[in-house]
């Protein structure tokens, strides 16, 4: 019996895990998940979960039960490519005929502060989001490190919650790394007008207790006091189990359109790689959700001797101060933007063009439809829907994004 493992509990790991026994049923698959319980859905814990404190499933988990083997709470420490096994910390190895590493990624954390450790918050597992979600108490004050998705959602739920909210971005605008310009605007009136405070150009911010025992954060031309902090400055790739074996990384580990490694029988799917966009010209790491589950059910395809590939775009969406945000593809590639309705509104939808002419973006509030069907057609390799671009108006070169770092 031809045994498949694989690293990694998230949704890349969950989604391969039960692809693989729904097409190769006849394999022994087994999941190294270094979390106990089951594998779980990340997105609602900064969401929904904060509010309800509800475990969020993943579809498919009763396979655990009935086939799939599962080994949480354990870390795999260590892969030999030469002899097909994976050490974990337990020191009960796996063998495998081959692997799938979807390991993730971590949050990044700041360093050069001096702030009781109580009142410092990360968010990435579970673990994280309940001990979070235990000290957002009506009055408290909350400062929120880092202007992107994750940052802002948490900050709309703590309002809820009746927490005071701020929100520290050294970039000039929100979401610096993946929005256009008029979406970042759009959000900061959204947030601000639901009472959350912003400060923008946060260059040099320090923390640190003052005599009160409450967090001093200080920046160049301004100050401010919080009951707690959020850190919410990005992840990065779980990749150096890969590096460690010999399987080549850069920014994550490198993988073709197949999900295939450097290495013979070795796979990698979901955020920890760094894989090809033709449509764009070009290879990315991408922390979407979208790509994760979908990059996992090719590399377990392909595990099974099906022919398939992953050419998809990135898409990011967020719920937060009651609507919906989506990114979808590179925004910082347009040269031309093509906006369908009103920014000022509740739903709108702008299109980037680059200056081949290619589709490389598009992202809006509440876009509905017309963003679902762009993502029908850009999977298809067909242009943009007539019908979209003639309720389309092209808009002041000024809107267009500009990168940030």
């Amino acid at each position: 019996m031809e045994t498949v493992v694989i690293i990694g509990g998230g949704l890349a790991g969950h989604r391969a895990a039960t692809t693989l026994a729904e097409l190769c049923p006849e394999q022994r698959t087994v999941l190294i998940h270094g979390e106990s319980g089951t594998p779980y859905d990340r997105p609602p814990l900064s969401k929904d979960f904060l509010l309800e404190g509800k475990r969020p499933t993943l579809k498919g988990s009763e396979l655990y039960a009935k086939g799939v083997v599962l080994r949480d709470g354990t870390k795999a420490t260590l892969i030999d490519p030469l002899r097909r096994i994976v050490h974990t910390d337990n020191g009960d190895p796996e063998h495998y005929d081959k692997l799938l590493i979807a390991t993730g990624s971590r949050a990044r954390h700041l360093e050069n502060f001096s702030v009781d450790p109580v009142q410092v918050h990360y968010l990435r597992t579970e673990s994280d989001a309940l001990r979070l979600r235990g000290v957002l108490a009506r009055g408290k004050r909350l400062a929120v490190i880092g202007g992107g998705f994750i940052g802002l959602e948490v900050s709309a739920i703590a309002r809820r919650l009746g927490c005071q909210t701020t929100v520290f971005e050294l970039a000039p605008r929100l979401l610096p790394r993946s929005a256009s310009l008029s979406l970042s605007e759009w959000v900061a009136t959204r947030h601000a007008s639901q009472g959350g405070e912003l400060r923008l150009n946060c260059a040099n911010l320090r923390m640190s207790n003052n005599s009160k025992g409450e967090v001093l954060l200080t920046w160049d031309g301004g100050s401010a006091v919080a009951d707690m902090v959020l850190i919410a400055v990005g992840i990065g790739p779980n990749a150096e189990i890969a590096a460690d074996a010999g399987i080549d990384t850069a920014d994550g580990i490198v993988v073709n359109a197949r999900c295939e490694t450097s290495v013979p029988g070795i796979y990698a799917a979901g955020e920890v790689t760094n894989y090809p966009v033709p449509a764009l010209g070009r290879r990315l790491r991408s922390e979407s959700w979208t790509v994760a589950g979908d990059q996992a059910v090719v590399a377990a395809q392909v595990m099974c001797g099906l022919d398939a590939q992953y050419q998809d775009l990135p898409w990011f969406w967020s719920d937060q101060c009651g609507v919906t945000l989506q990114s979808y593809g590179l925004p910082a590639l347009a040269t031309r933007l093509y906006r369908i309705g009103d920014v000022a509104s509740e739903r709108w939808l702008e299109i980037g063009i680059d200056d081949h002419g290619r589709f490389v973006s598009a992202v809006g509030v509440n876009p509905g439809r017309d963003m679902t069907q762009l993502r029908r057609d850009t999977k298809a390799g067909k242009p943009i829907s007539p019908d979209i671009m003639s309720r389309a108006e092209e808009v002041d070169p000024s809107d267009l994004y500009l990168a940030a770092g």
